[in-house]
């Protein structure tokens, strides 16, 4: 039970530190002005700022009465499970330090990387290599198909069997496909191979628009039958659509560069 609280307050007080990460610096100056105390220990006007920040996204001027009565309360039982804890012993536990330090880690990590990537900033050359970079992923061919999923390969080669001999895919699809696209005629609408499991995808690679497959394909939903009724090559979109995505992207790189660079200058010891 007790693991189960402390994981509890670990994991709420990691969330509150997430989504403060999220937030700007308070626009006032921070004090150390006191808005309430628990047996004579401080809760500053800068703790509640922050928290307010975290907590609701609003800075104390913003504040309506109720909520801040609400906040200090907050932080007011904060104070008191605080001071249950530390006169149990809890705070001296490992596993209670260990996470801490972990909080106190990812917070520095954050700042440090934060910081890094207001000075560096991507650049648009930098977005063009990356959106060039990645063209062959936003362009390529789509295909329009229709499949009859079933559970038996024996099942599976009957339908074929009767494709062959002039029944209709669509209607079969109807009456005999367990995917969702059953009901709309296994209807699958227009998709990259990328996004299909291997198996299929590599099947209508191959196949000619107006084709079926000749024999089922298996994959871990089942054994298919598909019909590819047309092919098309998507264009990619512009530089301006993705352009968030860019960004992302490049400043993952920048950071796994960095990270890079700070690990060959430091002196790291596995023990």
């Amino acid at each position: 039970m007790l693991k189960s609280i402390k994981k509890y307050l670990f994991l709420l007080s990691l969330t509150y530190l997430v989504s403060c990460g999220n937030q700007q610096n308070p626009t006032n100056t921070l004090s150390n002005d006191l808005v309430a105390s628990v047996n004579n220990q401080p809760i500053e006007t800068s703790l509640l700022e922050y928290y307010s920040l975290g907590r609701i996204q609003k800075d104390i001027n913003s504040l309506s009465d109720e909520e801040y009565d609400v906040l200090v309360d907050e932080l007011i039982q904060f104070k008191l499970l605080e001071e249950v804890a530390e006169s149990q012993g809890y705070a001296q536990e490992q596993e209670v330090i260990a996470e801490i330090e972990v909080l106190r880690l990812n917070i520095l990590s954050r700042i440090a990387i934060t910081n890094y990537l207001e000075s560096n900033q991507p650049t648009d050359a930098e977005l063009q290599i990356a959106y060039n970079n990645n063209l062959s992923q936003l362009s390529g061919t789509e295909y329009k198909a229709r499949h009859i999923l079933v559970e038996e390969e024996s099942l599976a080669n009957e339908i074929i069997q009767e494709i062959n001999g002039g029944a209709d895919f669509e209607t079969l699809a109807i009456e005999r496909s367990t995917g969702p696209s059953g009901p709309n005629g296994g209807d699958l609408g227009w998709f990259s191979a990328q996004t299909m499991v291997a198996p299929f995808a590599e099947a209508v690679e191959s196949m000619e628009i107006g084709s079926f497959t000749q024999s089922p394909v298996t994959t871990r939903f089942g054994y298919h039958v598909i019909l590819l009724e047309d092919k098309r090559e998507q264009q990619p979109p512009g530089l301006e659509a993705v352009r968030d995505d860019m960004v992302r992207m490049v400043e993952q790189q920048k950071i796994a560069s960095y990270l890079e660079v700070l690990r060959e200058s430091a002196e790291v010891t596995l023990e």
